[in-house]
């Protein structure tokens, strides 16, 4: 890499020189050279690892991008008070260095903000984000630059082709977040499991869908469908309403599946979306909750925003999780929650969310593959996140080990289903786990 001071900073000729002979030029010129190989490794020594957060700083989804930057400067903060990350082919220690790309809330946004992380900061690795949208967005200029990136947005394109078959060309994507098919079929099993017992005992299960119309809600959808055919669950989809990104009047969707009398509907949105359209369902257009189940919804809405603004409608609706703003699971794979939580809160003064949490592993995850490839190549690292197996960090995954499939360069994580009750004495709702049993503090219980 050229040094910028190098050409100021040159030993210029002596003008007497010129009567000295070849020799003394040819020592000149050796000496330079000698200074300049000196800065160049100099530079090199320095050189901290460089990485990249690409996130919404700005836009409707700055209030989540803000949970993602205060948790990724905690992780930078651990590791290097932690004594930094080994780098072999330096024999050193060196820092984290963190710069931020702000997507802007949008996939322009996200190019330009991608864009000054590869090309002005030259990071080493790219990781995060909270739109699936504008990560994809991103990853053609990503890939163009064979740059490691750690997504933690849902969708499974980020490392697979549109027939959700793997895709080779992006290898060098690994990504860190479950993805709309896991949670489908999650929510697929939980409500069989959970809800078709209480609402329709003796029936086919009779669900509704209302979904943002974007890769992210379709992946949900397309999960949910794929596990009913696989497993034969008696379950008839009997609406599938949906509605553009940035829309805020969910009631024409909602009236037609009130109709249609559903046993459950479900809700997928980011988390203001959510919001809005439960609050919509039961103050406008009359959805009863005694009668619909209400959830789950995405996991991407549990912030402690969320538990606040839903207010008491939100009483018995359930949500699918990866992490949970104010319950942790029972069993030892849930043990790292407390200490990040009380750290988080300590430095912030506010708790984490899901994104927060993704975003603070895959720092660490991007510390331990510079370390296994005892190098800053990128070339280098993406096949140490290949081959990266680590003790789980707060996110819980399948075995205790984060480790990237072969085939998707996908994490098995594992996930549990929550149901919200209203606190009078805080004024906002809490959730109690109830799905899987392992891990349940009490059953579904309905809202009559």
């Amino acid at each position: 890499m050229k040094n910028r001071l190098l050409d100021s900073d040159r030993p210029t000729p002596n003008p007497r020189g010129q009567g000295r002979g070849a020799g003394a030029r040819a020592l000149g010129l050796a000496m330079a050279g000698l200074a300049a190989a000196l800065l160049l490794g100099a530079e090199a020594e320095a050189r901290n690892v460089r990485l990249g957060l690409l996130t919404s700083a700005t836009g409707p989804a700055a209030a989540t991008g803000e949970d993602q930057k205060r948790a990724v400067s905690l992780a930078r903060e651990e590791i290097n008070a932690g004594g930094c990350v080994f780098v072999k082919d330096r024999n050193a220690k060196v820092q984290l260095d963190l710069f931020i790309g702000d997507d802007q809330t949008s996939r322009e946004g996200a190019v330009s903000g991608v864009t000054k992380l590869i090309v002005e900061d030259k990071v080493d690795l790219v990781f995060g984000g909270l739109g699936s949208a504008f990560g994809m967005a991103a990853l053609p200029l990503i890939r163009e630059h064979v740059v490691p990136y750690i997504p933690t947005p849902s969708t499974p394109l980020f490392t697979r082709t549109p027939e959700m078959g793997p895709d080779p060309s992006k290898a060098m994507v690994f990504h860190y977040q479950a993805t709309g098919l896991m949670y489908g079929a999650a929510i697929a099993d939980f409500l069989v499991g959970e809800v078709k017992s209480v609402m329709a005992p003796d029936k086919t299960l009779r669900v509704a869908w209302l979904y943002q119309d974007s890769p992210f809600g379709a992946e949900f959808f397309r999960g949910f469908s794929d596990r009913l055919k696989e497993a034969n669950h008696p379950v008839e989809v009997v609406a599938t309403e949906r509605f553009k990104v940035g829309e805020t009047d969910y009631r024409p969707q909602l009236t037609k599946i009130k109709a249609l009398a559903p046993h459950a509907l479900v809700p997928m949105g980011f988390r203001g979306e959510t919001v809005a359209m439960l609050q919509q369902a039961v103050l406008d257009v009359g959805l009863d909750p005694k009668r619909i189940h209400l959830g789950p919804v995405c996991a991407c809405a549990d912030d402690p925003l969320y538990y606040k603004d839903l207010g008491k409608i939100g009483q018995s609706t359930t949500i699918m999780s990866l992490y949970s703003t104010y319950a942790i699971p029972k069993g030892p794979a849930f043990a790292r929650w407390a200490r990040f939580r009380d750290a988080y809160q300590k430095k912030f003064g506010v708790l984490p969310g899901l994104l927060g949490v993704s975003a603070y592993d895959a720092v660490y995850i991007a510390a331990r593959a510079v370390e296994l490839a005892g190098s800053l190549d990128r070339a280098k690292i993406i096949e140490a996140l290949g081959k990266l197996q680590m003790e789980q960090l707060v996110l819980p995954v399948r075995g205790g080990k984060v480790r990237f499939d072969p085939k998707h360069r996908e994490v098995e994580f594992f996930l549990f289903a929550q149901q919200m009750f209203w606190d009078e004495k805080l004024g906002e709702l809490r959730p109690v786990i109830i799905w899987p049993a392992e891990l349940g503090e009490a059953r579904y219980r309905h809202p009559s």
